[in-house]
């Protein structure tokens, strides 16, 4: 059965059946849910630029309804070039509403569009697969909400893990209560002091297995670089960690 520690962005800390939880806060990784590049930014400032593997949420928008929808479909889907246009130089998904700021240049045109997104496809269909990953595995598992969302959509997402691995050990956070609402231009980052204490409680602590796969990662795209261009682009890059 699936242990869902869910933290409310209020005082104290509730999980099942309302029992307060005072010793569960040293977590294997933590995920971020988006929906604005928020949660990763805390994420890192917090616990370390290299503590987590990129996922689908963390530099994109997503609007909440479309966070169930990736749930819903397994990640599949979600990124069709004939759902995607430009809207005021930015590239959106008309579709299913999310933003794609990070992964084309800024005032990109549909040409150019045109020509980048089967890089751009393939860097998403990645970053689903680490996120769908992060959900299903066995390791203790600190999820993030960078923004406040409706009730019913964080227990589909509790349900949904729950679904994924019974035996996962999970907390969700919701956004800090006070944080600045308005999340588009300088406003995006919110409070960080407020962040700061809003994540003090939690420790992210990466099982060996997962630093060395970490470190192994950074030799291989170290030795990319003494490589001939033509090599280079033969072994590939993910560009996980970011």
């Amino acid at each position: 059965m699936a242990v869902n520690l869910s933290v409310e962005s209020a005082p104290g800390r509730r999980g099942i059946a309302g029992a307060t939880i005072l010793n569960q806060r040293v977590f294997q990784q933590v995920v971020s849910l988006g929906p604005n590049c928020r949660a990763k930014q805390h994420m890192k400032q917090n616990f370390g630029d290299r503590i987590t593997r990129r996922g689908v949420f963390d530099w994109q928008v997503t609007p909440s309804g479309t966070l169930v929808e990736y749930l819903r479909r397994d990640f599949h889907g979600m990124f069709e070039r004939a759902d995607l246009a430009v809207i005021a130089g930015k590239v959106m998904n008309l579709r299913y509403g999310t933003e794609h700021p990070h992964e084309f240049p800024i005032d990109v045109t549909e040409a150019q569009l045109d020509l980048l997104f089967p890089a751009a496809r393939k860097a998403h269909d990645g970053w689903c697969l680490v996120s769908r990953n992060m959900i299903a595995d066995s390791l203790t598992t600190f999820f993030i909400l960078g923004l406040p969302v409706p009730d019913e959509v964080a227990d589909e997402f509790r349900a949904h893990v729950q679904r994924a691995n019974p035996r996962k050990r999970f907390e969700l956070l919701l956004s800090p209560v006070g944080d600045v609402a308005e999340w588009r231009g300088d406003a995006w980052k919110g409070d960080a002091e407020l962040w700061v204490r809003h994540l003090s409680q939690f420790q992210i602590s990466p099982p060996l297995s997962a630093r060395l796969r970490h470190q192994l990662r950074r030799l291989h795209k170290n030795f990319r670089y003494f490589l001939p261009r033509s090599q280079s682009r033969l072994l590939g890059g993910t560009g996980m960690y970011n």
